[in-house]
């Protein structure tokens, strides 16, 4: 797992060094006495350079009680099979030479997770290659990430960006294109690639930020398969997010035009969200509404309309005043949807208390 800290160490011992690199070590384990449970678990991080250098690497262990014993019983017979969890993590950051006046950045990242179970061990790996340069004229950056974790609807391994600033001072272009692999609701990979390109128009301050966005999705059958290929979809939208103290709004505005849909009704269509938050103290509370295509309105047979209202209650710094060190994540959350298919509408409530405390 440490071979990457050794390769990279290996390439700057034969650099030019600037300068010394600092090392830094931690280590911080947090036990609780032997009658009493949860453990808290054991970290430890280590640091090699720093971010103006030649190279900044640093790499992490955490070991931590699963749930089982965070139940408060160690008996076989308990409702989680879930023993612990480790995450073992190590990134790099490289500054390479010059190229027109710009500095070629270079990151690399690995995080590895095991969750031991009575039953055996499942393990996640997210690995990720990042190359970014910033020349005056524009801003470059390619990105590469392989997972075992997607998330619908789309997976995205690779990433290129490029951004140019236009002459008006907040005023920016920027073009992206992504290789994806289409996944389900579940979580469930399909047979399905889909390429994207988009171009933007961005202006604005950093509190007050506003964009014009086209963008095509081209999905595409997975190589082995004989499934049919469709077209490619196309949106066109306006975005636009703002911050005044603590107010936050956000709301978007895009036509859609589903390739090959095989109900009429969403062949096509106006989509449109908005959302408002507000901190109160340690309180957060959120209200949002949406109409339009789901977020797989890219794909013939997946297209439908829906309506959702969200509003939720955000409780995690009250909670952090209470558990001091713990950042906790709790809170009240409500969605209605109403979603119109090919065949029936349905309706959906749904009702969530979420909690989470990393010990």
């Amino acid at each position: 797992m440490l071979s990457l800290g050794a390769l990279l160490l290996g390439a700057c011992a034969s650099a030019p060094q600037r300068q010394t690199p600092a090392v830094q070590l931690k280590l911080d384990g947090q036990m609780t006495a032997p009658q009493q449970t949860p453990l808290r678990g054991l970290n430890s991080d280590f640091t090699l350079g720093s971010g103006d250098g030649l190279l900044l690497y640093r790499a992490g262990y955490r070991v931590q009680p699963g749930q089982l014993f965070e139940s408060g019983t160690a008996s076989f017979d308990a409702p989680s099979q879930q023993v612990a969890l480790q995450t073992l993590g190590q990134n790099a950051d490289l500054r390479l030479s010059e190229v027109a006046g710009a500095p070629l950045r270079l990151g690399v990242s690995q995080e590895t997770r095991s969750e031991w179970q009575l039953a055996g061990e499942a393990q996640q790996v997210r690995q990720s290659v990042n190359l970014g340069w910033a020349p005056s004229l524009a801003a470059f950056d390619l990105k590469w990430a392989n997972t075992t974790a997607p998330a619908a609807p789309l997976d995205c391994a690779l990433e290129g960006t490029m951004r140019m600033p236009l002459p008006a001072d907040t005023l920016a272009l920027r073009l992206r294109g992504r290789s994806c692999r289409v996944v389900a609701a579940d979580a469930t990979v399909t047979d399905m690639d889909a390429r994207t390109w988009s171009a933007a128009v961005e202006w604005g301050e950093e509190k007050s930020r506003s964009q014009l966005r086209l963008q095509a999705i081209d999905p595409t059958p997975a190589s082995g398969t004989a499934m049919a290929d469709p077209a490619a979809g196309y949106e066109l939208g306006v975005a636009q997010q703002q911050e005044l103290g603590a107010w936050s709004t956000q709301a978007r505005l895009a036509w859609q035009r589903v390739p090959d849909a095989q109900n009429p009704a969403v062949s096509q269509g106006w989509t449109s969200e908005a959302s408002l938050q507000r901190k109160l103290g340690g309180v957060g509370v959120s209200a949002g509404v949406s109409s339009g295509m789901n977020p797989a309105w890219f794909l013939p047979e997946s297209a439908e309309r829906s309506d959702q209202l969200n509003l939720g209650l955000d409780l995690s710094r009250w909670a952090g005043g209470l558990l001091p060190g713990r950042s906790p994540q709790t809170g009240l959350y409500y969605s209605r949807t109403r979603s119109i298919g090919s065949e029936e509408t349905i309706s959906d409530d749904l009702l969530q208390w979420k909690f989470s405390l990393l010990w």
